[in-house]
């Protein structure tokens, strides 16, 4: 089948139904199915990585909006599909902006969720549309660079393309993909890999502000003539922050995660990062003061695009 789905549903009768549409209309395949948010339904979605998710607001455990809250918070990029018999437009509202795509009111229409399927499903067909032709941009891209350095017999460094490249696949690990920030970061990178001294900028004791000023002369104000060191230094904030979260998130829901393991210690103060962790743990005790070096990530990020 072309699309997966997994139901998060508490009635037995209600999955069935749902499953019977789906198979009927030969929308997909049903690979996972949970009648609860009990125990680790996080993990085991994330781990499915279903195209679809359809989840009921109103379940054991867990409820439907939470569940979506947390799988975006681990940069979860299948679509959600939300279902309820309750119609308060403000508890709508809020299901929409946890990040479902649409909001199905029982009893279950057959006529209606196979129109949201079927749209779901077309917009999914045109995302990797998209996808393949960006792809196929980027190979012809990199012949095109081959043959020039064939032709000139020229090879060296990785240039700039290059490096943008790879920090952007690592801002995506740390679930950084459409924060503010991330632009920030990414002219941060290619700045330092410009300058013969990194030390001027990252140095013991050199401030950061610094780096922002240069970074924001050489980069930033052709596309943005207002843009100020305070605004790029509060937006890379805000990003290092979310990239601890998202970390902590993932060493919370598997300690041996690879993505764990191979960015919390080195970008963050990791008794930092075990107090968020606690944080996500148990949300009511308040969130708990924690810190990041923003230093220590650019820097951690640095020699790791360089490597």
């Amino acid at each position: 089948m072309e699309f997966t789905f997994f139901i998060l549903e508490d009635d037995p009768a209600c999955r069935r139904i749902l499953g019977r549409i789906i198979e009927d209309e030969r929308l997909g395949e049903v690979i996972g199915e949970l009648p609860d948010g009990y125990g680790n339904v996080i993990g085991t979605i994330m781990y499915n990585q279903p195209d679809i998710l359809i989840v009921d607001l109103l379940m054991p455990g867990k409820d439907g909006i939470e569940i979506v809250e947390q799988l975006r918070i681990r940069n979860f990029r299948g679509k959600i599909v939300m279902i309820s018999q309750v119609e308060k437009k403000e508890i709508i509202a809020q299901a929409y902006a946890a990040g479902i795509e649409f909001y199905i009111n029982k009893p279950i229409n057959r006529i209606e969720v196979i129109s949201v399927l079927n749209n779901i499903i077309e917009r999914l067909r045109m995302e990797r549309s998209f996808e393949q032709m960006r792809d196929s941009l980027a190979v012809l891209d990199k012949v095109g660079s081959l043959r020039r350095e064939l032709k000139t017999g020229e090879s060296g460094p990785p240039d700039q393309e290059i490096i943008k490249e790879r920090t952007r696949e690592i801002l995506t690990d740390l679930g950084l993909v459409g924060e503010p920030g991330s632009h920030d970061l990414v002219q941060i990178i290619l700045f330092l890999n410009a300058v013969p001294q990194t030390e001027n900028y990252l140095g013991e004791y050199r401030h950061l502000k610094d780096l922002y000023r240069a970074v924001r002369d050489k980069y930033l104000q052709e596309y943005d003539r207002k843009s100020d060191v305070r605004a790029i230094e509060q937006r890379v904030r805000r990003a290092v922050k979310q990239a601890m979260e998202h970390i902590a998130a993932l060493g919370l829901e598997d300690y041996n995660s690879p993505i764990f393991e191979r960015y919390g210690p080195k970008y963050f103060d990791f008794s930092e990062l075990r107090l968020k962790m606690k944080e996500l743990e148990n949300p009511k005790k308040g969130q708990a003061r924690t810190r990041v070096n923003i230093k220590q990530f650019i820097n951690a990020l640095y020699w790791e695009i360089k490597r």
